[in-house]
């Protein structure tokens, strides 16, 4: 889901098939991190026209990644670089870094780098276009918008523009590099305008809390396990917090910090040989058996055993 698109019929001269054998390939190692160097696009970009990169970016116009095994349902990864999704087709639920996303056709989202992504929910049909960035870009926080059907066309066009840019010969990298540029600025400015529509809703202070709690529980959670911790980073009491959380999520705060914790639990088994106990002294567990217990306890399974389920 996060690289693949299909193209809408409005644009026949982008439809392409699909890519499953290239995919196949690029899925030959079994980590998850997500980053365009390791998922091999360069080799892609020989055997399918419709994926473009570069050292700048990369652009991706056609197929689906989870029936090219490419994303798996149910997986935790690292997505290294900052990138742009538009959803063409279907829907899905996904997560990103805590904030968990329902997204459908018109949705977009940008992520800046160095996030943990959780597949929760992605049918077949799903489809949809991507950007991704290998350079630095300014992009604060992770967005996610619905747009309206003249935003969603207006996007698509500037993306199919620069692809077309893309193709020319010699590279023309500062039209191209601005184009996408104009994508981020346009996907902030619908952001901007969601925002001051949601500070007028009823409870909005609840949401903006639980926003900033989350943005702190990946950020601090493997070191950070504690109520009274996190409150002080919001300037509110430990008592405040837990009600905030409660009412805005009907989950309580360790239900976040350990769900926190479990992605980055998983995600060190899967795309590390580091042992079990290693991985419990990075996560700041005071032994190797509370942090086994703890996995367990959220799993059903032992560290071990969920690195060798494959």
């Amino acid at each position: 889901m996060v690289f693949l698109a299909v193209v809408s019929k409005k644009y026949p001269k982008f439809a392409i098939e699909s890519y499953n054998r290239a995919i196949k390939t690029a899925m030959a190692m079994n980590v998850h991190q997500l980053t365009t160097t390791d998922a091999a696009l360069e080799e892609l970009k020989q055997l399918d026209s419709h994926v473009f990169t570069n050292d700048h970016f990369g652009i991706v116009l056609n197929g689906n990644a989870v029936t090219s095994h490419f994303i798996r349902e149910g997986q935790i990864y690292h997505v290294s670089e900052p990138r742009i999704i538009i959803v063409l087709e279907g829907s899905g639920d996904i997560s990103i870094d805590l904030e968990d996303y329902h997204v459908e056709k018109g949705t977009v989202i940008m992520s800046r780098g160095d996030i943990i992504l959780e597949m929760k929910h992605c049918p077949p049909e799903v489809s949809v276009v991507a950007i991704v960035f290998r350079e630095e870009v300014d992009i604060h926080e992770n967005i996610a918008v619905n747009t309206t059907p003249s935003e969603f066309e207006r996007l698509l066009r500037t993306i199919y523009l620069a692809w077309d840019e893309a193709q020319l010969s010699p590279f023309r990298l500062e039209t191209v590099r601005h184009l996408l540029l104009s994508i981020v600025t346009e996907l902030q400015y619908i952001h901007a305008d969601d925002e001051r529509t949601l500070t007028r809703q009823p409870h909005s202070r609840y949401h903006e809390l639980f926003s900033q709690f989350k943005q702190l529980v990946s950020r601090h959670c493997d070191r950070e396990r504690n109520v009274p911790f996190y409150a002080d980073q919001l300037h509110i009491t430990p008592h405040h917090l837990s009600a905030v959380i409660k009412d805005a999520s009907g989950q309580s705060v360790m239900w976040w910090i350990n769900r926190a914790t479990l992605q980055r639990a998983k995600l060190l088994l899967k795309t590390s040989t580091i042992t079990a106990s290693e991985v419990a002294d990075r996560l700041n567990f005071q032994t190797a058996s509370s942090f086994s217990n703890f996995f367990k306890r959220e799993t059903g399974m032992t560290p071990m055993e969920y690195r060798e389920r494959g």
